[in-house]
């Protein structure tokens, strides 16, 4: 550090946090040490450790003070829309609500696209949630892009790992939802999670068929011959005979409906299986976007379980 030679001493403090974990001081000034050198983000997270050793001592406070800062200078480059739905994705995570905090991740990231901590808790929520790895994978996937140089890229890369080959699995079977969808339509896009379109084609192919069964033609046998758009009198009926001539029709429409409706869900799951198996894997990163990018409340990599709230008290 008295040489300036700052990238050359956050190698060697990085070093001695690893050969001395518990040491606070050693992890404070290793933090010191990559925010004089430009690397805010590893700093952020050399900060949180710092006063998780620190406890309520001294340097806890300065390292509090200082990780605000650097919060505070790069927060001021996210949009306030942005920062609003990340707090309500947090607070959404601190109730259970998973569903709730995908959806403000996701407006969050979509606000800021150089966030990397939007990125990154949209990914972890989306694996919070269950069954939805391809797209938890391809969120983490982003995060990396991001942050190419994160200190947890290794755990993170390994969960990307986990949730691939879990992608395929996840998606239900092509087979089974062309087999349900063309017994009963529809049913095959309920199968594949999608409930507007199997009842849009439920209610075309009962349509079909209720237009079959009602539209009658009545056949009548008069005693006397009946002018032109007159009916013949009670009395005088002979026989009476009624035909569905569109019944055969209508069952034939309502079974084509369901045939392409089971297939459509047939085709769509296939490609989510398709898909799922050809995501990027976190060695095809795409190159990080210009701009700022804010690391978020993502200091954790631990991924048997997720401790969102712990990053909230972080970073609010």
């Amino acid at each position: 550090v008295i040489l300036g030679d700052l990238e050359r001493a956050a190698a060697l403090l990085e070093r001695a946090t690893e050969l001395d974990e518990a040491s606070a001081d050693l992890a404070y000034r290793h933090a010191r040490a990559l925010e004089d050198s430009g690397n805010a983000d590893r700093a952020i997270a050399g900060y949180c450790r710092a006063i998780a050793l620190a406890g309520e001592g001294p340097g806890a406070r300065d390292a509090q003070v200082r990780l605000d800062a650097i919060v505070a200078a790069e927060r001021a480059t996210v949009p306030e829309e942005a920062l609003i739905a990340f707090e309500e994705g947090l607070e959404a995570v601190d109730g259970g609500a998973y569903a709730a905090a995908v959806n403000a991740f996701a407006l969050a990231r979509n606000q800021a696209p150089t966030w990397a901590g939007a990125a990154y808790n949209h990914g972890i929520a989306l694996d919070r949630v269950g069954n939805r790895s391809a797209q938890a994978a391809a969120a983490l996937v982003r995060y990396l892009g991001l942050r190419p140089d994160a200190p947890d890229a290794i755990a993170v890369s390994q969960r990307i790992g986990q949730l691939q080959s879990l992608a395929v699995t996840d998606v239900p079977s092509p087979g089974a939802a062309l087999v349900l969808g063309t017994l009963l339509p529809g049913v095959g896009h309920f199968y594949s999670g999608r409930p507007v379109g199997g009842f849009t084609v439920l209610v075309l192919a009962g349509g079909a068929i209720a237009a079959g069964f009602l539209i009658e033609e009545v056949n009548v046998r008069c005693l006397n011959p009946v002018a032109a758009g007159g009916s013949c009198p009670p009395e005088q009926v002979v026989s009476r005979e009624t035909e569905q001539p569109y019944m055969k029709a209508g069952l034939g429409a309502a079974a084509a409906v369901g045939f392409v409706g089971a297939l459509e869900a047939f085709l769509e799951l296939r490609g989510r299986r398709a898909r799922a198996r050809s995501l990027p894997t976190s060695l095809d990163r795409p190159s990080a976007a210009p701009g700022p990018v804010l690391e978020g409340p993502s200091v954790s990599t631990r991924f048997d379980r997720v401790d969102l709230s712990l990053f909230g008290l972080r970073f609010r």
